[in-house]
């Protein structure tokens, strides 16, 4: 099942200039990848509806998950919206009872007919003097039009329900969780900063 193919006049129940207010006090700007992603939350809620456990699962670490966090109950602070680092521009929205779920992503087909969404997403070279803002208003135009969706099944909650245990790591004194082993993450040479 594709989504529908006008261009929506509307995100999630929102006007698109108010879209645009919401991601650029969520986001810190208006982005063509949070755009785009509130195409893609939209596309996916229609096909799922609405499920009393909603969980999400994006494919990329840019952008995309702000337009979860901003249309969904699914945080990263909540543990419902999960991020994966593929390096694609996919999401999921699912019923984390059910597992039944909706998937989309951009159409790489389709973008080709909007030549500065195109560009800016398969980063051509002739896409570095286009400004961010044609860009967004060029997806805005296009809406549905860019991305396909289609009902999937979730093979496992991608959020752990249970308690995780935790334990003290006998380097620094602090508690972490138990699967990690002895030692906490950063103490086992992993650590993002030094002291």
């Amino acid at each position: 099942m594709e989504s529908p193919q006008a261009a929506p006049h509307s995100i999630c129940g929102m006007s698109q200039d108010e879209y645009l207010v919401a991601m650029e006090e969520f986001h810190g700007h208006a982005s063509p990848g949070t755009t785009m992603g509130g195409f893609m939350v939209d596309a996916a809620w229609r096909i799922l509806g609405d499920v009393p456990y909603l969980n999400a699962a994006v494919e990329t670490v840019v952008c995309l998950p702000d337009a979860v966090q901003m249309l969904t109950p699914c945080t990263m602070g909540n543990g419902f919206l999960q991020v994966m680092d593929w390096g694609k521009f996919a999401l999921t929205l699912y019923d984390r009872e059910s597992l039944e779920g909706a998937r989309a992503w951009l159409s790489v087909e389709n973008i080709e007919a909007h030549p500065l969404v195109a560009n800016w997403y398969l980063r051509r070279p002739e896409n570095r003097e286009v400004e961010k803002e044609d860009v967004v208003r060029a997806i805005l135009d296009g809406g549905f039009e860019l991305i396909k969706a289609r009902p999937v099944k979730v093979l496992a909650a991608l959020k752990d329900k249970t308690k995780v245990p935790t334990v003290l790591c006998p380097a620094c004194g602090e508690y972490h969780p138990q699967r990690q082993g002895d030692l906490c993450l950063a103490c086992g040479g992993q650590a993002y900063y030094v002291d």
